[in-house]
């Protein structure tokens, strides 16, 4: 009887020791997950506040160069910066433009507005220009010339 008991003892005492490591690893990476997710919820919530208006008149376009204004309508500060907007005139990538605050902030707040001066050939016709900040959010103008 009393060796049932021993034996019994000590099968306990290993099964609590086996859960308890089983326990440990598990919360470890509940840990590691819950870390990551937070992360990444974090940066979706940053690109959620990016939001972006372009508030020319399709009808009065400026060209040589052409002058597009861009509204932050968003909740973030975007810094002005040429990387982390980009631009497509008719569908090409351009980089030969220039970017700057009407304000004179060094960064873009809600409600201000940046005029972009695209260097870019523009024949008669049909064009469309998208913009981009950080890569999540854009808007889109469509115009003659």
């Amino acid at each position: 009887m009393a060796s049932a008991s021993a034996s019994q003892i000590v099968l306990f005492i290993a099964a609590l020791v086996i859960s308890s490591a089983v326990a440990a690893v598990m919360m470890n990476t509940v840990g590691e997950l819950s870390g990551v997710l937070s992360q990444k919820n974090r940066v979706l919530v940053e690109s959620i506040k990016d939001d972006i208006t372009i508030i020319n008149d399709p009808g009065n376009i400026t060209t040589n160069p052409l002058k597009i204004y861009v509204k932050n309508t968003g909740l973030s500060t975007i810094p002005i910066d040429k990387k982390l907007v980009d631009v497509l005139v008719d569908g090409v990538y351009q980089t030969n433009y220039s970017i700057s605050s009407l304000s004179g902030n060094t960064e873009w707040e809600p409600g201000d507005v940046v005029e972009l001066d695209i260097n870019v050939t523009l024949s008669s016709g049909s064009h469309t220009v998208r913009i981009y900040v950080r890569g999540t959010a854009w808007d889109e103008l469509r115009f003659r010339v």
